[in-house]
């Protein structure tokens, strides 16, 4: 069973953190919520981590795991002394994630969510920004009491818990999302630190059957592909030259960017296609 863990690091222990426990399933892209609360020590953050040492594990935390004399630190050093590692590669992973840049990524065109108090956002304003993180949120998760709280009824203390308990969803979903997508990696001292997602759309071309090439957009390439080697669903170009097979993709911030894109390269000559290719 593959476990993704996701952890709103408070920067004090006598603040609350958010921490979440996921459950993918392999029959769907959204995730199953077993566990859901607040917690106080980095002990006691480690020890609800132990109790999945059997399964894959996947944790991503929002604070800096290599700045000394953080609470962070602490805590890193205590997954990395039961054998968890900065790298997928691994079977027991962890990694710094950064939820305001998930969510413009993932779900709000690549623009912040204003959800941080500052001068000139009032409560009001903070629960409209949280009702629309709640909404993003409930479309990549099953069903669960948390997506049914009225946000309208909480104030102070309990509308920040809630916000931590959305940023810990959020932490977990990010990690994977970052298994299985495009994901980047930044580096501290020449290691891979920090991981954020990237956008879902690609441009990419196939080379069919008779040598010929196709370009097209997606925001599921493996699908896309499979689509058109096997589906009706699959371009009428390709459909009489399978099988094809995928030669080029790039990333793209956003839909209207990668159909600019796809625009671009079907203006290139052949040569120029190929030349692409082999960069």
């Amino acid at each position: 069973m593959d476990i993704y863990i996701g952890i709103d690091l408070a920067w004090r222990e006598n603040n609350l953190s958010g921490f979440c426990v996921l459950e993918s399933n392999p029959k769907s892209k959204k995730l199953k919520i077993l566990d859901l609360k607040l917690l106080k020590y980095t002990d006691e953050i480690a020890q609800e981590i132990q109790k999945y040492q059997n399964s894959q594990v996947y944790v991503g935390i929002d604070a800096p795991l290599v700045v000394p004399n953080i609470r962070s630190e602490d805590l890193y050093e205590k997954l990395v002394a039961i054998g968890f590692q900065r790298d997928f590669k691994n079977d027991k992973v962890v990694f710094e994630v950064y939820t305001h840049a998930t969510i413009a990524i993932l779900f709000n065109n690549h623009k912040i969510l204003p959800l941080k108090r500052k001068k000139g956002r009032n409560t009001a304003f903070i629960r409209e920004q949280l009702d629309t993180y709640k909404k993003y949120l409930s479309k990549v998760f099953f069903t669960h009491a948390v997506f049914k709280i009225d946000i309208s009824t909480l104030k102070g203390q309990k509308l920040q818990d809630y916000e931590d308990m959305l940023d810990a969803l959020l932490c977990g979903y990010a990690m994977y999302y970052c298994r299985f997508n495009g994901a980047k990696f930044y580096q501290l001292n020449g290691e891979d630190t920090f991981v954020a997602p990237m956008s879902p759309w690609k441009v990419y071309m196939l080379e069919c059957s008779d040598g010929t090439l196709y370009t097209g957009v997606t925001n599921d390439l493996q699908r896309r592909v499979e689509e058109h080697n096997t589906s009706s669903l699959g371009a009428k170009y390709t459909k009489v030259r399978r099988p094809v097979k995928l030669v080029y993709f790039e990333n793209a911030d956003d839909k209207v960017h990668a159909m600019q894109r796809e625009y671009a390269i079907k203006q290139l000559s052949r040569k120029e296609k190929l030349e692409l290719i082999n960069v």
